[in-house]
């Protein structure tokens, strides 16, 4: 009876906080040891929740609520932050680390907030699998606020997964299913499960939780809105959408070397500086098995052991796909001005 109570008290001391919608927005679980889910929180302008007091689980084994500290995600990005309020990821085997929440803000500036749980170190299975955002770490108990479950579909279902499927769909939680395998109603990530750069989206803010809310995407997203499918017929393996970037080394927003791009496949990939007169002052490391989606290359502004001094240079980056037995380059004109 007293964890009846509890579970009633924090599902109203969340409802008087949720006039929107907390969803589970992507899921990522054929990581190579950091499985993660991202949040978000759907309404209208003003409206927030504190998701500190929840636990994002897939019920098997342990878990963790996801913040002793408040963690406020809003219906709406606010100008003041530098990252998107209405986002969170959980990363459900990482524990010992600190958690990202209004206190610290983004702390590691990777652009969104980071929740770190320690939760049962399997999370999540790339075969059957089952993902809730809920009160607490029982599924049987009516605390579930969003769910969702996909399923390799090999024919025999997972048990315990079993289970947890039919309390959200006792709930309502999920779409009731009648025929003779349940794996049926549950998104198909195929035999083989989900590739390390995949992972199950939401194809809107609507919520009917059904299969049909979810798809898979190879381009992973987290802390930022899904996209479904990214370019991966181009026959270029990534492009670079600024050729000319001007750095003002101590400026609040242009006083660091960031260069963006969007990797069409996976990729491996190499950056160098070169001086106006051809001198290669900087090498990055070999990025491999980068994933589709963006990614950002960085340069501390150190060339051959000095700091950069005013004046244009050249970074050439260098893509390969064994694979597709294709490579790619392409040249950025980096404008250094130490003069403000």
């Amino acid at each position: 009876m007293r964890r009846l109570l509890i579970t009633v008290f924090t599902v109203l001391t969340v409802s008087r906080c949720l006039a929107g919608t907390l969803l589970i927005n992507e899921i990522a679980p054929a990581t190579s040891g950091d499985d993660w889910v991202e949040l978000v929180f759907v309404g209208e302008c003003g409206e927030s929740i504190n998701i500190a007091p929840l636990f994002v689980t897939m019920y098997y084994g342990t878990g963790e609520r996801l913040s002793d500290d408040p963690i406020t995600l809003h219906a709406c990005d606010r100008p003041q932050t530098p990252y998107d309020d209405r986002f969170a990821v959980v990363h459900l085997t990482a524990p010992g680390m600190a958690d990202e929440t209004d206190l610290t803000g983004d702390a590691n500036r990777n652009g969104y907030i980071d929740i770190y749980c320690n939760n049962y170190s399997g999370s999540l299975w790339n075969t059957d699998c089952v993902v809730a955002i809920d009160t607490d770490n029982d599924a049987s108990n009516g605390g579930i606020l969003d769910f969702a479950a996909y399923s390799n579909r090999d024919g025999s279902l997972n048990s315990s997964i079993g289970g947890y499927l039919a309390h959200a769909q006792k709930f309502n939680a999920w779409e009731p299913y009648s025929g003779e395998n349940p794996q049926f109603c549950m998104v198909d990530i195929g035999q083989s499960g989900l590739q390390s750069h995949q992972s199950v989206v939401r194809m809107s803010e609507s919520d009917t939780n059904r299969k049909e809310d979810f798809a898979i995407t190879n381009y992973q997203t987290p802390g930022w809105p899904n996209k479904i499918s990214v370019n991966s017929s181009s026959s270029r393996l990534f492009d670079v959408p600024h050729k000319r970037i001007t750095i003002l080394p101590g400026h609040p927003i242009h006083g660091t070397c960031e260069i963006p791009l969007t990797a069409y496949h996976p990729i491996s990939l190499r950056f160098r500086i070169f001086s106006p007169i051809g001198l290669m002052i900087f090498e990055s490391p070999l990025e491999q098995n980068i994933a589709p989606g963006p990614f950002v290359l960085r340069w501390n502004l150190i060339g051959a052991g000095h700091n950069a001094g005013t004046g244009l240079y050249f970074a050439v980056i260098e893509a390969t796909n064994s694979s597709l037995r294709r490579s790619q380059r392409e040249t950025v004109y980096l404008i250094v001005s130490r003069y403000q």
